[in-house]
């Protein structure tokens, strides 16, 4: 807890220096409300939550575990998202091929060996709330993680509800620049036979910022994860850098993630994917 505490402390530390950045850029140039309604329009790059576009992604993520042995996990993400409701909300879905191996004991046998399909994630989100002049909203919304897993040790085993709400400020670091904290409750409302329920938060700060009229972006998500249930606690903090492509809504991006505390699920990940918005 120590460690994730220094963390968190140190990352909070580099967003307050940015939101001091903010005041100065701010005061030389001030996007009207019309330039940064055209902004959020011709943005392809689907960073920003509050700009509901249809877009599909693919994208694979391998993992070093945190096992006393050998242990890896490699994702292969299909998501889909598009709005509904006249545009005033958004689905989203995620389905993932999971192929995990780890040794738990370190003798050099591997206690998991499977591959196959792992859970599914439904998420329904709308804008209840935003104000350009003021540069904020609020993006809320609930998602379902399905036990859909085809083995026990590709999923959680349950079936869980997440509700969330965030509060995207804009131009935090200047023009292009969007900060999202936010929050998700997650609980189980049904688990398999023998498995626990599951009952946790998630502490989310995204940082992204885009230049080149939106042709590339980075991001810092730095997530603090409290598992309720276990009472434990562990930090991912996610950087992400992309591009777009050639073709209008194409891009790619490359992602590393950092697990931080004892019970952390990984040491390091590095994730590619590829999306088209349009």
């Amino acid at each position: 807890m120590r460690e994730i505490s220094k963390w968190f402390n140190v990352i909070l530390l580099a967003l307050f220096s940015c939101g001091l950045y903010s005041s100065i850029a701010l005061a030389q140039e001030v996007e009207t409300v019309d330039d940064a309604k055209a902004a959020m329009k011709s943005d392809k790059t689907g960073t920003n939550p509050l700009n509901f576009t249809n877009d599909a992604r693919v994208y694979n993520e391998y993992r070093w575990l945190n096992t006393e042995g050998d242990g890896s996990q490699n994702l292969v993400t299909g998501e889909f998202r598009t709005p509904f409701a006249g545009g005033k909300w958004q689905a989203r879905v995620k389905v993932r091929r999971n192929d995990l191996k780890a040794d738990f004991n370190n003798d050099g046998i591997d206690d998991v060996d499977e591959g196959g399909f792992g859970d599914t994630d439904i998420r329904f989100a709308t804008i209840p709330y935003l104000n350009m002049e003021k540069k904020m909203g609020v993006f809320a919304g609930v998602e379902f993680f399905l036990d859909t897993a085809s083995e026990d040790a590709l999923g959680a085993g349950a079936t869980s509800v997440a509700p969330f709400v965030f509060v995207p400020l804009f131009n935090p670091i200047g023009p292009g620049s969007i900060f999202v904290p936010g929050y998700q409750h997650t609980i189980s409302i049904d688990e398999a036979t023998g498995r626990d329920e599951v009952h946790s938060g998630l502490i989310d700060l995204f940082l992204v910022k885009t230049w080149s009229k939106n042709k590339y972006w980075g991001y810092i998500d730095p997530q603090v994860i409290l598992d309720y249930e276990d009472e434990t606690e562990f930090m991912l903090i996610e950087l992400q850098a992309g591009m777009m492509l050639g073709r209008a809504g194409h891009s790619m991006w490359v992602m590393p993630s950092f697990g931080v505390g004892n019970d952390r699920p990984y040491d390091f990940s590095l994730e590619v994917g590829y999306k088209v918005v349009w």
